[in-house]
Order: C-alpha cells, then structure tokens, then sequence
C-alpha cells in the first residue's frame, strides 16, 4: 500500500537516527516497511528522505562548511588555493567511488532493496567491521594530513555502503579510524563526504521524476529525518570519542539476525 503520513514520519525518524549512528539507515528503511507494507519505491523514498538528514550535517557543521565554500570560491574566481582548499580535493576524491559505482550498478543495488535477506547479512558484517575496529589504537592524524590514500580507503567503504544494510557511517569512520585519524576527525570526515552523495542520489530522483503518490508524507518524513538525524549526529560524536562503537556492533548482529529469521520464515 501506498505510504501514509504516519507512516512517512515514523520512516523520516528512522532514517534520521540510523542514517548517522553506525546501523544502516537503509536496512532498517528496508525492514520498516516490509513489516508496514508500504508498496512504494524503496530507493526513491530512501533518497528523498536522506534530504532531511542532509540538512542536519549541513547545520552542524555548517561552520566548516562555510569555509570550504570560501575555499572553492577562492579557486574558481582567484585560482588562489588556501589552507582549505587540500581538503576540499580529498572530500571530493572520497566521493568519488560512491558517485560512479552507484551510477553503474544502480539497478543491482536497487534489487538489493528488495532483500531482507541482503540487509541482514550486511547489518552482521557492519557489527564486525564495528567491533573489530575498537581494536585498533587510537590516531593522532587531523584532516590537515588526509591524503589520497585515505581517500580511497574511505571512499569505497563509502561505495560498499550503497548496499542496504552496510553502514554508510559505521564502514567510513572505521575507514578512518584504520587509516591512523583521531577518532573525532574520523567522523568529521565520514559526515562531510556524506553532504555530496546524498544531494547527487536525491538530485537523481527528483530528476527522473518521483514515484511516489503522496508527498506530503514524503515531506513530512523529511523533516522527521532532519530534526532526529541533528540529535544523532551528536550522539555520535560523543560515542565515538569514547570508543563504544561496540554497543552498536551488538545492535547490528542483533538486528541482522531479526531480518535473517524474518526472510527465512517468509
């Protein structure tokens, strides 16, 4: 069935707090709406509420995010480079295999959504990368030493995380956190690499047209999304300087075993 206005909120809180926090939005927006029954296209209403999410990385970061703005500005007008400009071209690097791999296997990923059973092998291997990373000892680097290395490490985890179920956050901070970045700067990281793929996958959905009968529950979910995926990204922060990923390794090898059972049963 169609998706209601209640059950647009209900999936917009979803994705706001499972979207920053190490769980996978897109599995649980997968399992959410097998077990509601929404006959909708899960990766279109995926992008459109990752547009409400993007508004709270925006906002809270929105301080570094000014200058990296100025910093581009400088480059395109002046083609003067400032201290900001270096991580501007690695953020964009990091982006990168996301953008094209999510372009060329589109319609493989987007059978992937259809599978519970994909999403709860993908929330188990999210648990593992999540408690094993918790191993490794704490780094020292800042964003002022990324380099193209760390790019790419990061940035096809980023691409792994298209399939449902593979934590977008989870995979790219442990990315950082395995590539010797202080904690804290890993996540920095992981959030700012998010703001350009999420406006490319919801720019691609709008522009192809939205399969959706009912946007005002899609916009309604929207804002659900922005106002809980706030509250979650400083949730995390804190967790991560912390160093207690593993509690939402357990949340992950847990929930991956609800939706492996689910599909079995079916």
């Amino acid at each position: 069935m169609p998706m209601g206005f209640f059950q647009g909120i209900v999936l917009g809180v979803i994705q706001g707090l499972t979207e920053f926090l190490p769980v996978s939005s897109s599995g649980h927006l997968v399992i959410a709406q097998k077990l509601m029954r929404i006959d909708q296209n899960s990766l279109t209403v995926n992008a459109l509420l990752h547009l409400g999410t993007l508004v709270a990385v925006v906002v809270y970061f929105r301080q570094e995010i000014v200058l990296l703005l100025k910093s581009i500005w400088t480059w395109l007008i002046w083609r003067r480079r400032d201290e900001k400009f270096r991580l501007v071209t690695y953020l964009a690097a990091a982006s990168a295999p996301a953008a094209l791999g999510g372009a060329l296997f589109e319609k493989y990923f987007d059978q992937a959504f259809d599978s519970t059973l994909v999403v709860g092998l993908m929330l188990l291997a999210t648990g593992t990368i999540l408690w094993l990373v918790e191993y490794q000892k704490p780094g020292t680097r800042t964003l002022d030493t990324v380099n193209l290395g760390d790019s790419a490490w990061v940035g096809f985890a980023q691409l792994a995380a298209i399939m449902p179920g593979f934590s977008r956050s989870g995979a790219t901070i442990a990315a950082g956190i395995w590539r010797g970045l202080e904690r804290i700067e890993a996540a920095r990281f992981s959030f700012l690499i998010s703001i350009p793929i999420i406006l490319g996958a919801a720019s691609v959905s709008l522009f192809r047209g939205i399969s959706t009968t009912n946007m005002t529950s899609v916009i309604a979910g929207m804002i659900a999304s922005g106002i809980s995926g706030f509250l979650a990204i400083a949730v995390l922060m804190k967790v991560v300087q912390e160093q207690r990923l593993r509690l939402f390794a357990v949340y992950c090898f847990i929930m991956g075993s609800i939706a492996i059972i689910l599909t079995l049963k079916q």
